[in-house]
C-alpha cells in the first residue's frame, strides 16, 4: 500500500464519486462507476489499469477485479507505516497481560486503560484511502488466493458468484484495517484441514475452526481506545471489542473461500449500546453466529426474532439489522446534494451497508405524520430508539408534502421516536409511539388520564441476568380449580422461564370457580404479583389464603401478592408447597398472570426522579430511596413514555425507559 490522504478527502471522494453517479438519474451501469473510480484513483490509476489489463483475458477474474476496483470509493484504511507508533502501547499491553496471567480481573483492566494515555492522536489523524493506496500487485494476489480458496472449498458449490464477489474476494472488510497479506497467512495456515473433506458439515468445520481462537476473547469493555486495526496485534493482544473478532472472523473465513459478512444492530430497541456478529451466506439463507467463542454460538436466529424472551438472555429487540458490505449501496439523504452531510446522521452517510432486517424478523413499514416544526430546509426525518440517555436514529424517511414520512421494514415490539437531524443534534418531530407486536401503532403522549405506578427497578431488559435465579425457579407451577378443599382441574402450568414483566398464561379449562390453588415447585414463592383475569379483564379483590412465613423484611410479606402493584413483592415459605386464593366470587377465568420478583435497584439515600416525555424530558416528582426497595408515585401521566432516573449518575447513564399497559410495566 502506499499514499497517505486525510479523512476529510476520502468522504469527499466519497461523495464525489455518489454525486457523479447519480447526475443523470438514479440508475447507473456498471461501465461508468468502473471509469469514475479510475478518474478518482488519480496517480494510482496505472496501478488498477495493470490489474485490468492483467486479467484481460480470463472473463471471471477479470469481472471479480472490475467489481473491486468500481466498489473501491468510500474504502479507506489504516496505514502500515503508523503501526510503529503504535508498537510500545502494543509491547506494554502484552507484558500487563503476562503479569496477569492473561486473566482479565479489575486490576488488569486498570492497567490497560492506563495504557490510553499514551495513545497518539490517531482518530483524528490520517487515512490510506484504497483508490490512492492499493497496488497491482496486492490486488493481483488478493484475487488470485480468493478463486483458489473459493475453487477448494467443497461447499462452494451452494455459493453464487455474486455471492463469490461480495462475501469471499473482497480484501476490505471493514473500513480502518490496515491492507495487508493476513488472508494469506490464515490460507496458508489452514487451508487443506477445512472446509476441503465432504465428510463435514460446514458448521461442524466452522465450530472447529474457530474453537482454535478460543483465546482472543472480549475485553469487557477496557481499553477501548486502543486501536486495533490489524489480526496480527488482535492475535498478540487476545483481547478486542465484537466488532474486532467479527472482522478477524471475515479475513479467516473469507480466505478459506467461505462467504461471509459481518451484521449488526445499531442501537437495540430494549436494550442500551449495539452490537455486531458474523453471518456465513450459503446460498439463499444467511446463518449468524457468535463472534467470540461461545457454545451456543449459532443463537442469534433464534433469539434476534422480535418475538422470543430466551430463558438465558431475556428479550432482544431490534429496530433494524445492516449488513456491511464491500460494494456500495447509496440510498437516502446521501444522494441527495441538497442535503448537507452535516445533517444526516452517520450510521446513514456510510454507503457500504444493507438492510437485512427481513432475515432477522418480521418487519412492518409505518407512516408517521410529523406534527413539530421542521428545521429549515429539512427534507428527511428518522426513526430513533433510546439507548444510554439518547436517542439514536435508526432508519430514514423522506419527509411527504402533508408532512407524513414512511418509515421502511422496522422491527416491532418496541418504542420509536421521529426527529429531525441537524448539526450532529437529533431533534423530535412528533410524539414517541410504539409499535405493537402486532404491527398496530401506540401514540404516547398525555391524554390526561392519571395513575399510581410502582417502581423498583430501572434497567429494564438488562436485568434479566441478574434476576436468573427468581425467573427460573418457577417452571413447574401449576394453578388448579379448588372445589370444597379438593383440586378439580388444571387452568394452567409454568413449562418455561418468567419475563422480568407480567407474563400472562392462557386458561385450558372453561369452568367457573372461585378459588384457586397454585401449586410450587418448592416451599418458598419470590413474586411481585398475581392476577387472574377474565374476558372482562383482571379480577378485582382476590384474597390470599394462605398464611406465608416471610423470608426476609416484613415489607415482602403475603399481602403484596395481590395489592394491584408490581414492585410490592412478596418472599415467603409456605411449607405446604402451595397458595391459595380466594376470587371472592365464581369467575370464568381466560388467563393467570404471573409478575417474578426482581431485585431492587432502589438504594437508601439515593435520590430518583420519575420523568415523561412531552417533546423532551419532563420532570413529574422526586423520591428518596428508602429500605422498602420500591417507590410510588400518584398522579402519574399513564400514556406516555416515562423513564425513573437515579439523578446521582451522570452522564449516558444506563436507566431504561417504560410504558403502562393493563398488564403492568412494560420495559422499552
Amino acid at each position: 500500500m502506499k499514499g497517505n490522504n486525510c479523512m476529510g478527502k476520502i468522504f469527499g471522494w466519497g461523495v464525489v464519486w455518489m454525486l457523479l453517479l447519480f447526475a443523470g438519474g438514479c440508475s447507473t451501469g456498471e461501465e461508468r462507476q468502473l471509469d469514475e473510480a479510475l478518474k478518482l484513483a488519480g496517480d494510482n490509476r496505472k496501478e488498477l489499469e495493470k490489474v485490468l489489463d492483467y486479467y484481460a483475458g480470463d472473463s471471471l477474474k477479470l469481472r471479480a477485479v472490475r467489481f473491486l476496483i468500481r466498489n473501491m470509493p468510500g474504502c479507506y484504511g489504516f496505514p502500515e507505516s503508523g503501526l510503529s507508533g503504535l508498537a510500545s502501547v502494543y509491547q506494554a499491553y502484552d507484558s500487563v497481560n503476562r503479569v496477569f496471567d492473561y486473566r482479565i480481573c479489575a486490576e488488569w483492566g486498570k492497567e490497560i486503560d492506563r495504557l490510553q494515555e499514551r495513545i497518539p492522536g490517531i482518530s483524528s489523524g490520517c487515512w490510506v484511502a484504497d483508490l490512492s493506496a492499493v497496488s497491482s500487485s496486492y490486488l493481483i494476489s488478493e484475487t488470485e488466493r480468493s478463486f483458489d480458496a473459493w475453487e477448494r472449498n467443497v461447499y462452494a458449490s451452494q455459493i453464487s458468484f455474486d455471492d463469490f464477489l461480495e462475501y469471499v474476494l473482497p480484501y476490505r472488510r471493514l473500513n480502518g484495517l490496515v491492507a495487508d497479506g493476513i488472508r494469506d497467512t490464515f490460507y496458508y495456515r489452514h487451508m487443506g484441514k477445512y472446509y476441503a473433506s465432504a465428510g463435514h458439515s460446514w458448521k461442524e468445520d466452522t465450530d472447529s475452526l474457530l474453537y482454535e481462537y478460543r483465546s482472543l476473547v472480549h475485553s469487557q469493555f477496557f481499553g477501548t481506545r486502543i486501536p486495533l486495526v490489524d489480526a496480527v496485534t488482535f492475535e498478540r493482544l487476545k483481547r478486542g471489542l465484537c466488532i474486532h473478532r467479527c472482522w478477524y472472523n471475515s479475513l479467516l473465513l473469507s480466505a478459506l473461500g467461505m462467504p461471509v459478512a459481518i451484521d449488526f444492530v445499531p442501537a437495540w430497541g430494549n436494550r442500551n449500546n449495539s452490537h455486531t456478529w458474523n453471518v456465513l451466506v450459503m446460498g439463499d439463507r444467511s446463518y449468524a453466529f457468535e463472534a467470540f467463542w461461545d457454545e451456543d454460538r449459532w443463537k442469534y436466529k433464534r433469539i434476534y426474532n422480535n418475538r422470543t424472551c430466551d430463558r438465558l438472555w431475556g428479550e432482544f429487540r431490534l429496530p433494524k439489522v445492516y449488513r456491511y458490505t464491500y460494494s456500495n449501496h447509496p440510498e437516502g439523504p446521501v444522494t441527495d446534494r441538497d442535503v448537507d452531510r452535516a445533517d444526516i446522521p452517520s450510521l446513514f452517510r456510510n454507503m457500504k451497508k444493507l438492510d437485512v432486517s427481513n432475515e432477522y424478523f418480521e418487519t412492518q413499514d409505518v407512516c408517521i405524520k410529523l406534527t413539530e416544526p421542521a428545521p429549515e430546509g429539512a427534507r428527511y426525518a428518522y426513526l430513533a430508539v433510546f439507548g444510554y440517555q439518547q436517542w439514536h436514529p435508526v432508519q430514514w424517511g423522506k419527509i411527504g408534502n402533508d408532512g407524513s414520512v414512511l418509515f421502511r421494514n422496522m422491527g416491532k415490539d418496541m418504542v420509536y421516536l421521529p426527529v429531525y437531524y441537524r448539526q450532529g443534534v437529533v431533534v423530535p418531530a412528533a410524539s414517541p409511539f410504539r409499535l405493537e407486536a402486532d404491527g398496530t401503532v401506540r401514540i404516547l403522549s398525555d391524554d390526561g388520564k392519571r395513575g399510581k405506578v410502582g417502581l423498583r427497578t430501572l434497567f429494564g431488559a438488562p436485568t434479566h441476568d441478574r434476576n436468573l435465579t427468581y425467573l427460573h425457579a418457577f417452571r413447574g407451577t401449576s394453578f388448579v380449580v379448588m372445589e370444597d378443599g379438593n383440586p378439580q382441574g388444571k387452568l394452567c402450568e409454568l413449562t418455561d422461564s418468567l419475563g422480568i414483566g407480567m407474563n400472562r398464561f392462557p386458561v385450558v379449562s372453561s369452568a367457573s370457580c372461585r378459588y384457586v390453588r397454585m401449586y410450587l415447585p418448592a416451599d418458598t414463592l419470590a413474586a411481585g404479583e398475581i392476577v387472574f383475569y377474565t374476558a372482562d379483564g383482571r379480577v378485582p379483590s382476590v384474597r390470599v389464603v394462605s398464611e406465608g412465613i416471610p423470608l426476609s423484611q416484613s415489607s415482602e410479606g403475603i399481602r403484596n401478592l395481590t395489592d394491584g402493584t408490581e414492585a410490592t413483592c412478596c418472599r415467603c415459605r409456605f411449607p405446604e408447597g402451595y397458595v391459595d386464593f380466594d376470587l371472592g366470587e365464581s369467575y370464568r377465568l381466560t388467563g393467570v398472570g404471573f409478575c417474578p420478583y426482581l431485585k431492587s435497584q432502589i438504594e437508601t439515600g439515593n435520590h430518583y426522579e420519575l420523568l415523561y416525555w412531552d417533546k423532551g424530558w419532563k420532570r413529574h416528582a422526586s423520591r428518596e430511596g428508602t429500605e422498602l426497595g420500591w417507590l410510588e408515585f400518584e398522579g402519574v401521566p399513564l400514556h406516555c413514555l416515562l423513564m425513573l432516573k437515579n439523578t446521582g449518575w451522570p452522564g449516558a447513564s444506563a436507566e431504561r425507559t417504560f410504558t403502562v399497559t393493563e398488564e403492568g410495566i412494560s420495559w422499552e
